[in-house]
């Protein structure tokens, strides 16, 4: 999923007055969070992550399978930034639960790169 589609259909879905540039910051952080947590040395996964400065074709980390996980991290920022703190809680624990389970899927879908290397240090006795 791209930038620009997430930012559509959850403008689709929600009326609010944040600001894209707000919005595109949360989905940076998520995405950044996905690349380095759950992508880093996982074969068929890029860990380049999108940043404001980047186009809003950028292709995302997260899964096809999990592309949800954007909208449901926007709501979530949104219903904290708002002071909304029942929804918060209730998007927060669905939030944490996709994310778990997207972790369990690039776990069981993805296999690791063969990074060993041996680090060998002299005794300088």
């Amino acid at each position: 999923m791209t930038v620009s589609e997430v930012l559509e259909n959850y403008n689709e879905e929600n009326q609010n007055d944040i600001s894209e540039k707000l919005k595109k910051l949360w989905i940076s952080e998520l995405d950044k969070k996905i690349a380095g947590e759950l992508n880093q040395n996982r074969e068929g996964l890029k860990s380049d992550f999108y940043s404001i400065e980047k186009d809003e074709l950028f292709i995302l980390n997260a899964p096809t399978e999990y592309d949800e996980i954007y909208l449901v991290y926007l709501k979530m920022k949104t219903d904290y930034y708002l002071g909304e703190t029942e929804r918060y809680n209730n998007s927060a624990k669905i939030y944490n639960n996709l994310y778990f389970e997207m972790g369990n899927f690039i776990s069981r879908s993805f296999k690791k790169r063969n990074n060993t290397f041996l680090k060998v240090a002299l005794n300088n006795d």
